[in-house]
C-alpha cells in the first residue's frame, strides 16, 4: 500500500482562489443583474409593441350611431395579410366575431383566445399560434370610439374585445443570444480575473520567492554568508533579519564545533601517543628495570588524565543538554565556600594564605547544590592556578533584594584582551595556545558557563586595575 501523501498548503494558491472567487462572485452578480434587466427590458419592449399595435387597431373601430365599422388598411400592417401569416388579430362584439385578420382566414374554424376581463383592461398570455409557433397574445376589452358625425349622445356604448397574437421566436432568439453572451462573458471574465490575480499575486510574492531562492544558495560551512535584500519589504524584513541572526549563530556554532572537535582530538592525542610510546619501549626492552619500575604508574597517570578529560566532556554535554535535574535547596554560602576551599587544598596547599573572603556568615541562597559546587570549584581553581602567586585571590559576596553577586578577582601577569575575555568560556579554549600544560584542558569555564545557563545564572569576565581579572557571578534570589 502506497503511503499517504499530505497535501501541502499553498499561500499563493489560497490567495489566488479566494481573490478569484470573491471578484468572480461580484462580476457574476453584476452580469446576472444586467442580464435579468436586459431580458426584462426586451420582454417589455415586445409587450409594448403588442400594446401599441392593439391601441392602433382600437382607433380603427368607429361607432356611427350604434353602427360599428372597422377601417383597416392592410398595406400599412402587412404582418396581418395572407401573404405573411406571422401575426393575427380578432375582434368580438357581444361575444360574436366582428373581424378577423386576413392571416387568420387561412385557418378556418380557429379563433384567438377570448377571456372575460373588465372594460379598459388588458391581459397578455402565452399562446400557441394557429400556425403552430409559440407566441404571445394580448386581450383587451374596450369601448368603441364614437364617430365624429354622431349628432346625439344615445347613452349606449358598444364594447369590443380585441385579441392580437404575435410569435415569440424572435424574442426567444434575442433572449437566448443575451444569455449566451452573458455566460461567455462570465466564463471569460472568470478566467481573465484568475489570470490577472495570478500575475498580481506572483508579483506580490516575489520578495518571498526571492528570499527562498537565497536560502537555497546558503552554505552554512562557509563564513560571512547572509541574506541580502534588493529592496526592503515591510513584511519580509523581520523574517530576513531573524534568518540572518539564525545563520550567523549557526555559522559560529559550526566553527565552534570544528574547533572543539580539533581541540578534543588534540587533547586526547597527547596521552594516547604517550601510552603508545611507553608500550612500544616496554615491548622493545622487556628486561630493562628502569622502564618496568615506572611503567605501571606512568600508564595509570596517563589514564587518569584521559579520564578527567572524558568526564569533563561528559559533564559539559550534560550541562548543555539540560540532562541535569535541578534540586533547589537553601545553603549557607559562607560555610559552603569554606568547604570548597578545604576540598581544593590538596591542589593548592597555600589556598588559606592566598584566598581572601569577604562574605557575611549568615548569607543564604536558594540554589542547586551540585551546580553551585561545580561552578565555584572551577572558578576558584582557575583563579588560584592562573593568578600570580605573590598576590591574593579575593572573593566578595554582596546581596540585594533580587540577586546575589559573587565577585572573584585574581592578578594576571598580562591583562586579557577583549577577544580573550569573550573566548575564555568557550570549550577547550586555553590562554596557552601551545598547550604545554597537560593538567589544564580548557573545559572548566565552559562547564561553568553551561551550568550558569541551565540555572539562569549570569557570569561575565572583565579587566580591573593593576592587571586584575574579575569573574562576576550573579544568582537570582
Amino acid at each position: 500500500m502506497l503511503p499517504h501523501k499530505t497535501k501541502l498548503h499553498s499561500i499563493k494558491r489560497k490567495l489566488v482562489n479566494n481573490i478569484t472567487a470573491v471578484i468572480s462572485l461580484i462580476l457574476v452578480t453584476i452580469f446576472l443583474t444586467v442580464d435579468l434587466s436586459v431580458d426584462s427590458w426586451v420582454e417589455n419592449q415586445f409587450n409594448q409593441s403588442l400594446t401599441n399595435k392593439a391601441n392602433y387597431l382600437k382607433t380603427l373601430v368607429k361607432d356611427h350611431a350604434g353602427k360599428l365599422e372597422f377601417d383597416f388598411a392592410g398595406e400599412f400592417m402587412s404582418e396581418y395579410e395572407q401573404a405573411n401569416p406571422s401575426e393575427f388579430y380578432q375582434l368580438w362584439h357581444e361575444q360574436h366575431t366582428f373581424e378577423k385578420s386576413d392571416s387568420l382566414q387561412l385557418y378556418p374554424g380557429v379563433d384567438l383566445p377570448n377571456i372575460d376581463i373588465a372594460i379598459n383592461e388588458f391581459r397578455i398570455i402565452d399562446y400557441s399560434l394557429p400556425n403552430g409557433e409559440a407566441g404571445r397574445a394580448m386581450i383587451s376589452h374596450f369601448i368603441a370610439q364614437q364617430a365624429d358625425d354622431n349628432t346625439a349622445d344615445s347613452g349606449h356604448f358598444n364594447t369590443m374585445v380585441l385579441t392580437i397574437a404575435a410569435p415569440t421566436a424572435a424574442l426567444n432568439k434575442v433572449l437566448i443570444i443575451i444569455d449566451v453572451v452573458f455566460v461567455l462573458t462570465c466564463i471569460i471574465a472568470v478566467f481573465g480575473v484568475r489570470y490577472l490575480v495570478t500575475r498580481i499575486v506572483n508579483r506580490g510574492l516575489y520578495p518571498l520567492n526571492n528570499l527562498n531562492e537565497q536560502i537555497k544558495q546558503l552554505d552554512i560551512t562557509e563564513t560571512a554568508q547572509i541574506i541580502n535584500s534588493d529592496f526592503k519589504v515591510e513584511e519580509i524584513e523581520p523574517i530576513r533579519n531573524e534568518l540572518n541572526k539564525f545563520i550567523t549563530t549557526n555559522q559560529q556554532l559550526y566553527q565552534n564545533e570544528k574547533r572543539l572537535t580539533s581541540d578534543i582530538a588534540h587533547e586526547l592525542k597527547t596521552p594516547i601517543a604517550e601510552l603508545i610510546s611507553l608500550s612500544e619501549v616496554a615491548l622493545r626492552y622487556p628486561n630493562d628495570e628502569r622502564i618496568s619500575a615506572t611503567y605501571t604508574s606512568d600508564i595509570l597517570a596517563i589514564s587518569q588524565r584521559m579520564k578527567i578529560i572524558v568526564n569533563n566532556l561528559l559533564l559539559l554535554q550534560r550541562a548543555g543538554s539540560s540532562a541535569i535535574e535541578l534540586t533547589i535547596e537553601k545553603l549557607n554560602l559562607s560555610a559552603f565556600i569554606n568547604n570548597i576551599s578545604n576540598e581544593l587544598q590538596f591542589k593548592h596547599p597555600d589556598i588559606e594564605q592566598r584566598l581572601q573572603l569577604d562574605i557575611a556568615e549568615d548569607l543564604l541562597v536558594n540554589v542547586d547544590k551540585f551546580c553551585l559546587h561545580t561552578i565555584l570549584s572551577n572558578l576558584l581553581d582557575n583563579a588560584l592556578f592562573y593568578g600570580e602567586r605573590q598576590h591574593s585571590v579575593n572573593l566578595q559576596v554582596t546581596q540585594a533584594s533580587d540577586k546575589t553577586i559573587i565577585t572573584l578577582c585574581n592578578t594576571l601577569a598580562t591583562p586579557l584582551s577583549g577577544q580573550q575575555l569573550e573566548a575564555i568560556f568557550d570549550p577547550l579554549y586555553q590562554l596557552d595556545s601551545s598547550r604545554t600544560n597537560n593538567q589544564r584542558h580548557g573545559l572548566g569555564l565552559a562547564i561553568v558557563k553551561s551550568l550558569c545557563n541551565l540555572n539562569n545564572f549570569t557570569i561575565r569576565a572583565e579587566n580591573k586595575a593593576d592587571s586584575r581579572l574579575a569573574l562576576i557571578l550573579t544568582l537570582p534570589n
